[in-house]
């Protein structure tokens, strides 16, 4: 465990989920939380703000999830930044997709919003 908090960036199209994920990571160690709604926004709040790690949404409108990550992974700056993506269309064949482009997992919605702080703590090591 790091002495200080870890920063997370939130990255879903669904306000909703943004507000619900943002409040349970918040909650869970005092993360330092920041949530964005678009894949374009993200590569640029990433860049500008050096996260410890993104959750990231798969489907979202101009730039998805995968899109993100090989932004993220072309950037120098942000090519190590570990990307957890939480997505409503986890499949196997999906799921290994996403990792070979270099997710470090991929959790399923719905999630059970009182344990996923954890189960981002224990896919990264926190």
């Amino acid at each position: 465990m790091s002495e200080r908090a870890m920063r997370v960036l939130v990255v879903d199209d669904d306000q909703d989920l943004v507000d619900l994920m943002e409040m349970c990571l918040t909650t869970y160690q005092g993360w330092d939380v920041q949530a964005v709604t678009s894949g374009t926004e993200a590569v640029h709040r990433c860049r500008e703000h050096a996260p410890d790690a993104v959750l990231l949404d798969v489907d979202m409108p101009i730039l998805d999830g995968p899109g993100v990550l090989a932004a993220l992974r072309a950037d120098p700056d942000t090519c190590a930044v570990p990307v957890v993506f939480v997505t409503g269309a986890a499949e196997p064949d999906l799921n290994q997709r996403l990792c070979a482009l270099g997710a470090a997992a991929v959790l399923s919605k719905p999630f059970d919003p009182r344990r996923i702080g954890a189960e981002v703590a224990l896919i990264l090591g926190w």
